[in-house]
């Protein structure tokens, strides 16, 4: 088969790989389509480290179930799926407390080297980690159900009551994701912060207050608006250390600090801020079994709205080409989707 690998920084190649062999209790699956991740931009540029030669990347995925092994019994030949693709064990200790996406001995699909990811034409994957699709739910549209999983996380994580006041610090499509999420739980005014105009315009479209720190300080807009006493809950999107400056100090004393970006890995934290205001910080990873479902009746519920995200289709062969554009900041998506079905 036919599979996208990872050769080195700013380095794709299509080559001929194997096909995958069923393993007891999986099913094999067609990819139809793959989104493209910011995580999956910055493995492709070198500056996460988290990403290796030689591996196929592409963790949102859709596709098609074209044969099972004996044992799987819940699906069906012929049926469309989306693909949770943290497999967990299932018997550590983390796992047994429910917090599956931090299991101590989790393999990623398409993030580390132990599974191969969607920028293939087939894939195996256990049954556990297959959810049905809506069979009128497109396969692009499907691949969006991972990322709005994390939305769904974050915003079931931050505990977000009715009336309280929000901070978004990062517009692209994870920040668009945990907007929507939150949105339904009807806070008070959401603040959305970045400097990109046209996520941020979409952004203010779905409700929120957008912020250009091109033009204006962040946090002082936001104490400002908020008569000098900050954000309930700041949901921290990005993840470098300017970021999480800002979703700090524009939060009030006792106030809630969730850190869902991970770019990079060290920051710098005014440790006194945190202390002396009694500020909480929660890191947040991405989600349950049962946030993936629930993401899934949440897209169909919102499809005409979400549909508008995916903002550009390639296919496998031109999809090297695309990396390279997105990590040089060439074009700016909320979020482009690879198509592999021919």
């Amino acid at each position: 088969m036919k599979a996208l690998i990872y050769k080195a920084p700013f380095c794709m190649e299509i080559e001929e790989i194997d096909n995958p062999i069923l393993q007891p209790s999986e099913v094999l699956i067609k990819v139809h389509a793959v989104g493209i991740c910011g995580s999956d931009i910055h493995g492709f540029s070198g500056k996460t480290g988290r990403r290796l030669p030689g591996m196929v990347m592409g963790h949102e995925i859709s596709g098609e179930i074209i044969d099972l092994d004996s044992n799987v019994k819940k699906f069906k030949v012929g049926q469309k799926v989306a693909v949770q693709p943290i497999i967990y064990c299932g018997s550590c200790k983390v796992c047994m407390e429910g917090n599956t996406s931090i299991c101590l001995n989790k393999k990623m699909i398409g993030v580390n080297m132990a599974r191969v990811g969607g920028l293939a034409e087939y894939i195996a994957v256990p049954e556990t980690n297959v959810f049905p699709l809506p069979q009128d739910m497109s396969y692009s549209l499907a691949s969006l159900v991972e990322p709005f999983a994390v939305g769904i996380s974050t915003a079931r994580n931050s505990n977000i009551q009715q009336g309280k006041i929000v901070l978004i610090v990062g517009a692209g499509l994870i920040g668009q994701t945990i907007l929507l999420a939150i949105s339904e739980k009807k806070p008070k005014k959401i603040f959305i912060v970045d400097n990109n105009k046209r996520k941020l315009k979409i952004a203010e479209k779905l409700g929120a207050i957008p912020v250009d720190f091109t033009y204006q300080n962040p946090v002082e807009h936001v104490l400002k608006e908020t008569n000098g006493l900050g954000v309930d809950i700041a949901i921290e999107a990005v993840g470098l250390t300017a970021s999480v400056k800002t979703a700090m100090y524009a939060t009030r004393p006792g106030g809630n600090i969730i850190w869902i970006g991970n770019s990079q890995k060290f920051i710098e934290l005014d440790m006194q801020d945190v202390v002396t205001k009694g500020k909480s910080i929660q890191g947040v990873y991405c989600y349950s079994d049962d946030d993936f479902r629930d993401a899934i009746k949440f897209i169909d519920r919102n499809h005409a709205t979400i549909s508008t995200f995916v903002e550009e289709k390639v296919t496998l062969a031109n999809a090297s080409v695309l990396f390279a554009k997105l990590a040089r900041n060439k074009k700016k998506l909320l979020r482009a989707v690879v198509l592999l079905k021919t």
